[in-house]
């Protein structure tokens, strides 16, 4: 025995990442993804003030697709200047313009212009940007943290749909946009500025700092396009069901009441999806992870496709579809940080997220166009269910970097 004492185990990451996790977990279940996860409550009330029909708002709803341009450049500047800054000035931006949608719009044009300027300014209370302190700062865990941060939107989304419904029927659909931007203010941005250490909003990631935050050669991998292809693909099948899921739950002969019910389970699917895909992936190979937590749910879409009437069969599809959504996000968020250098991480996530905005598009305008055209959703329904297995057959090829 040399009589030296034995070198101290290191810290945990938890031990100051639990922090970051619950401050990056609050940011996000009460920015724009909670708004994107309840527009179907909007639709129908839109649709009969405005006298515009469900393939119109659908068209207006897409326009959100200006993510794809802000993620990418909200992903840079996150690498450059940290998340905090960033996620102050974002949330500052959307809560503006859903105060003056509640106030001031009162035709198509101006709503089409408020939509497709929160989808850009959105982009800073996203996974882009609140997953970047959580990437740099987790190795061993990173799955698991991942999971927990996306929680945050499934809690808020099984918690404020029910509530929504009720301020929607109480006060109007403009009221329901002033209580998501109160939401905003009175719980992320606190969060933020009281939880998240000094470091961790930066994205240090233990010190280290990128010396080309904005290097594009990652462009030139084939395995990043396989992962755009496959966001693309699962985005366009889950953007376009939640888009309108309301009004689908419902055309099954099913109360309104109970289709608010169906964006809870949704919410508890991602619920599951989001805390089980990062465990998953954090101790089993994650591609065939990715593959069983894509195709399996998929199912939901056929069920939903069968389910007229059937209102445990409805809400269990719908559940479903929550559990693929939220594994995805895990999915996607993990094996950029496995694949690619962690300093690049906002520059690189963004690009992949900014090309799956494509892909929410695609979705949000079909479903709306494809119900207008045959009268129903089954023939939705059926390319969701095949765009799922397409994603995630991409996803086999990747190589990824060793666990640590």
């Amino acid at each position: 025995m040399s009589g030296e004492p034995a070198a101290a185990p290191p810290p945990s990451e938890w031990q100051e990442g639990w922090r970051i996790v619950l401050a990056c977990a609050l940011a996000s279940g009460t920015g724009v993804v909670l708004l994107f996860f309840t527009i179907s409550l909007f639709l129908l009330p839109l649709a009969e003030e405005l006298n515009v029909s469900r393939g119109e708002l659908g068209a207006i709803q897409a326009l959100i697709i200006t993510a794809a341009l802000g993620s990418p450049v909200i992903g840079r500047m996150t690498d450059r200047f940290g998340f905090r800054p960033v996620f102050y000035a974002c949330t500052a931006a959307v809560v503006a313009i859903e105060l003056g949608v509640a106030l001031f719009v009162a035709s198509l044009p101006a709503l089409a212009i408020s939509i497709a300027l929160i989808g850009f300014f959105g982009v800073g209370s996203t996974a882009v940007a609140v997953t970047r302190p959580v990437s740099a700062h987790f190795r061993q865990y990173r799955g698991t943290a991942l999971g927990l941060v996306a929680v945050g939107v499934s809690v808020t989304t099984m918690i404020v749909p029910p509530l929504l419904q009720w301020v929607i029927d109480t006060w109007t659909w403009r009221a329901g946009f002033v209580a998501l931007a109160g939401l905003s203010v009175a719980v992320g941005v606190p969060a933020v500025a009281l939880l998240l250490p000094a470091g961790a909003a930066r994205g240090q990631g233990g010190g280290r700092q990128s010396a080309n935050p904005g290097d594009r050669s990652f462009l030139r991998s084939g395995d990043f396009w396989l992962m755009a292809a496959s966001n693309m693909a699962m985005s366009m099948a889950t953007a376009g069901a939640i888009s309108q899921m309301s009004p689908m739950i419902q055309e099954e002969g099913i109360a309104a009441g109970t289709a608010a019910l169906a964006l809870s389970l949704y919410a508890a699917g991602q619920f599951a999806g989001r805390l089980g895909g990062g465990w998953l992936l954090d101790r089993f190979e994650p591609r065939r992870v990715a593959v069983l937590l894509t195709i399996l749910p998929g199912t939901g879409f056929l069920l939903l496709y069968g389910a007229e009437g059937l209102v445990p069969a409805a809400l269990f599809a719908a559940t479903m579809i929550g559990l693929q959504q939220g594994a995805e996000l895990d999915i996607f968020a993990y094996f950029t940080a496995r694949r690619f250098p962690v300093e690049r991480y906002g520059t690189i996530y963004g690009a992949l997220i900014g090309l799956g905005w494509i892909g929410n598009a695609l979705g949000i305008v079909g479903i709306g166009l494809l119900h207008d055209r045959f009268g129903s959703y089954d023939a939705a329904q059926l390319i969701g269910a095949f765009a799922l297995l397409v994603g995630a057959l991409l996803l086999v090829p990747l190589r990824l970097q060793p666990r640590p």
